[in-house]
């Protein structure tokens, strides 16, 4: 059997969707440390801390998701349309991420059912676990730096 011939329409391709990559491998490294942090949470807090574990990880998941997703979405875009998108998407999660977590932190029914130190501490944590995940992936992609003739296809 002959050994198969490497395909240079196939080596070196560009990645098509980098914003998908990225958030691929800040999904994974986002859960891997949300779990852990759930099961810290657990043993320190009991089921309160493990549901504000979850919730911390869940919010944090949803909304730096949408971020990349926005970025996906508008690919097909003139860059300055991206960068619009990218910073009105950041603006708008961080000030609906905080004011949700503003209401968390003064919510006496969520205070009863979940523990708001480790909801705070696992969000946290999950974050800095995301943007080394995406930081990751993205160290991986490869981009060109110059202007393909033609389409990805890869």
């Amino acid at each position: 059997m002959a050994p198969m011939a490497h395909s240079p329409e196939i080596a070196g391709q560009a990645t098509k969707h980098p914003a998908l990559a990225m958030l691929r491998g800040a999904l994974v490294a986002a859960v891997v440390v949300g779990v852990n942090a759930a099961a810290v949470s657990t043993v320190a807090a009991g089921l309160k801390g493990l549901w504000g574990a979850l919730l911390g990880l869940l919010m944090v998941i949803i909304f730096s998701g949408a971020g990349l997703l926005a970025l996906h979405l508008s690919r097909r875009t003139s860059p300055t349309t991206q960068l619009a998108v990218a910073m009105a998407s950041y603006t708008g999660r961080i000030a609906i991420f905080g004011g949700l977590l503003a209401i968390a932190l003064n919510s006496d029914a969520l205070a009863q059912n979940v523990n708001l130190t480790a909801l705070g501490i696992c969000a946290m944590v999950v974050v800095m676990g995301w943007m080394a995940g995406e930081i990751w992936a993205w160290s991986r992609l490869r981009v060109p730096i110059y202007d393909l003739d033609k389409e990805v296809t890869a």
